[in-house]
């Protein structure tokens, strides 16, 4: 058990106590401290600060790519044990050696795991996993995905990715009349409210299905009594606003939510929601108002994160820079009206606007909602770009004055080895020009930051050592860092042998770089 001496010294550092000055008042000692504020800390933030680790493994069964038994063996002694029996059921004797660094940890949630069923929400796997750390006095923070970070997304829910065979459908004066054989649970919310949602139709034969054009992407806008021809939506019959000529009674063909990437190579992130249409966002500002209800009383929560793109950052997929991809997005209505044709012009050209116009709105449209939500926890985004060869710097640097009018948090997951050398030759620091937009909004809303990737101690890699790059971190204003598993745990357990051995990170400086980076933003 750490002594009572070591704790208050780590209370000292962390907290950053200036002096101690001892008066005499009516014959008795008054102890005074006077406590600094930390730099660019934003009043309001409560425990939105500190080193967290990102997303650790919750049991031994999810070491992959780690030493055996990374959790019970490696993770639990070194970080999460506080003391003898704490937190309870896990054998610890005394603290573990990164204990008094660790601010607590920040989970990966996906869409698919709370919400397994259009309306029905449950929380009992992210509660879980954090459990032991709450249980040790530590604190929490949660990244709602709503779609995965690889090249297949499995992480958008089966409901709302899931179509309806339709057993007929027409059109008649430029009205669709589509019956499906079971009910259409794709839509999100109460099917009597679905009017001015999408659908989307394919395998009809028809002029419905699209040709795959702006003009005509085979997507409808939902309709109800308050539209001339149109009745309100129903379970298995839905009206929508159509175009063109009459078309006779079909019995073929799907009905579901819009979606693009089809076939799951051409943005390379696989089959998407259409994240700026409606009906993902209907969709997923649900899952906010009930993630916010859930965590609003929690006092272990520091923050939210909600992607708004692809995992938990607001970039639309990887593919923003291939012709194909930017095809398959325009056809989902992503430049709005602009349709600004592809291959889109390079970000820094004055045709780039408007391009990027109808993206920044639906994320301002997204933040705006999320002050709404008046939520007791801070919550966060990331300024990410729309493509990153060559880098869309003002699509992160709009998001950044976004996110601070609603008093949303923000930040950036792709701190490396060139951000130093960047920002002090004048250049923008990649992944979003999170730098300039640091320093510019310091003290406004809880600025987060996390590496590209590992690190690496011998500097060689693109993220670096982070006996570098934490202190030029700390030096802009960060309040909040996510650092990989593999980065505390060369840090701190010497039995470590994974991507960084725990000698190669100790011979980098590891330990007093945490140990600063903790000291002033813990």
């Amino acid at each position: 058990m750490l002594t009572i001496p070591l704790r208050l010294y780590t209370l000292l550092r962390l907290y950053k106590l200036r002096y101690l000055l001892v008066v005499m008042v009516f014959g008795f000692s008054l102890l005074v401290v006077s406590q600094e504020t930390p730099r660019g800390r934003p009043s309001g933030s409560a425990s939105a600060h500190g080193v967290f680790i990102l997303d650790p493994p919750s049991r031994d069964e999810t070491c992959s790519g780690m030493p055996a038994e990374c959790y019970s063996r490696h993770l639990i002694p070194t970080l999460i044990c506080t003391g003898k029996g704490t937190p309870a059921g896990y054998n610890c004797n005394q603290a573990g050696a990164g204990e008094p660094y660790v601010k607590g940890a920040v989970f990966y949630v996906r869409w698919d795991q709370i919400n397994p069923s259009n309306g029905t929400y449950d929380f009992s796997i992210p509660d879980t996993r954090a459990q032991p750390w709450i249980a040790a006095g530590k604190l929490v923070a949660y990244d709602f995905i709503p779609t995965s970070q690889g090249s297949f997304n499995d992480v958008t829910p089966a409901w709302y990715a899931s179509s309806a065979v339709i057993s007929a459908v027409s059109q008649t004066s430029g009205v669709i009349a589509l019956q499906t054989t079971a009910d259409m649970g794709f839509l999100p919310g109460q099917i009597a409210q679905a009017a001015g949602l999408k659908i989307q139709i394919k395998g009809t034969g028809t002029t419905l299905d699209g040709n795959g054009t702006t003009a005509n992407p085979g997507v409808w806008v939902v309709c109800d009594h308050n539209t001339t021809g149109c009745q309100d939506p129903t379970s298995q019959t839905i009206y929508a606003i159509g175009s063109g000529n009459n078309i006779s009674t079909v019995h073929q063909g799907s009905v579901g939510n819009p979606q693009y990437g089809t076939g799951g190579s051409a943005c390379g992130s696989g089959v998407l929601p259409v994240e700026w249409g409606p009906n993902f966002m209907k969709a997923w500002k649900a899952v906010m108002k009930e993630v916010v209800a859930h965590y609003g009383s929690n006092n272990s929560v520091a923050y939210i994160r909600f992607g708004l793109g692809i995992g938990g950052e607001n970039i639309p997929n990887h593919g923003t820079q291939l012709t194909t991809c930017q095809r398959s997005m325009l056809t989902a209505g992503f430049s709005g009206a602009s349709a600004v044709s592809a291959p889109w012009p390079v970000p820094t050209s004055g045709q780039w606007p408007p391009v990027a116009a109808n993206w920044i709105g639906y994320v301002k449209n997204m933040l705006q909602y999320e002050q709404s939500l008046h939520s007791s926890k801070v919550i966060g985004t990331t300024i990410s770009p729309i493509r990153d060869a060559p880098e869309d710097f003002s699509t992160a640097d709009q998001t950044a004055v976004n996110a601070v009018t609603f008093g949303v948090g923000f930040g950036n997951q792709g701190l490396q080895k060139s951000d130093p050398a960047n920002y002090a030759a004048g250049d923008p620091c990649l992944g979003g020009n999170w730098c300039a937009n640091f320093v510019k909004y310091a003290g406004k809303v809880p600025l987060e930051l996390q590496t590209l990737n590992y690190s690496d101690p011998s500097d060689r890699n693109v993220v670096g050592s982070l006996a570098k790059t934490l202190p030029f971190a700390t030096s802009l204003h960060v309040n909040i860092l996510e650092l990989y598993v593999d980065d505390w745990m060369c840090t701190y357990d010497a039995s470590w042998i994974g991507g960084n051995a725990y000698s190669a990170c100790q011979s980098a400086g590891y330990p007093a770089a945490f140990d600063n980076a903790a000291g002033q933003i813990n």
